[in-house]
């Protein structure tokens, strides 16, 4: 039941705010980087991609009507929905994809679940993965391991860090702090 209800939810949520843009005027921030209208329908619609998920990364610069996207996949499939995704957005005129696509390995798929496994299944990081789509991304590529994302607080970053430090040793850390929104406590 959830399954079906959640497409049905975002589409409704989506069209809300393609017939309301004067209700969404005001600046919107994510990770601490103000986004226009055009970033922000980039960002929603890369968020919502099939199959895009945990392992996983997308960015994008948009200037001028290009969109350039980049980061790491682990299915070509998900490099190609998503230049798809974008270039059907008003305002944009031309997609230049720079996703990389992760090379297949038995090894990496092991690491990433292993990582997954170290950061997510214990308290208190276990909440960033009852989301829909976890915000610490995973991304394992010749068993070198790379965490992205956003996380809630510095303390988050640190844990999630040393977590996965007890998996892999050849580990980067890429992890942004969000700013914490007026009137809301952690």
């Amino acid at each position: 039941m959830k399954k079906i209800l959640k497409p049905k939810l975002l589409a409704i949520a989506y069209a809300m705010i393609l017939l309301a843009p004067g209700a969404f005027a005001q600046e919107h921030k994510w990770a601490g980087r103000t986004l226009d209208e055009l970033e922000w329908a980039i960002h929603d619609r890369l968020a919502a991609l099939p199959f895009h998920g945990v392992f996983d990364t997308l960015r994008f610069e948009a200037h001028d009507g290009t969109v350039t996207l980049t980061g790491q996949v682990v299915k070509e499939s998900i490099r190609h929905n998503a230049e798809r995704a974008v270039s059907r957005i008003a305002g944009v005129d031309k997609v230049v994809n720079r996703v990389e696509v992760l090379p297949s390995s038995r090894q990496d798929d092991a690491l990433r679940m292993n990582v997954y496994r170290a950061i997510y299944e214990k308290a208190p990081l276990d909440r960033y993965g009852a989301r829909d789509l976890p915000p610490i991304h995973i991304i394992v590529k010749n068993g070198a391991v790379s965490l992205e994302g956003v996380v809630d607080s510095d303390a988050d970053r640190t844990l999630a860090y040393t977590r996965a430090l007890q998996v892999t040793a050849h580990l980067s850390e890429n992890l942004r702090v969000a700013p914490q929104q007026a009137g809301e406590s952690r």
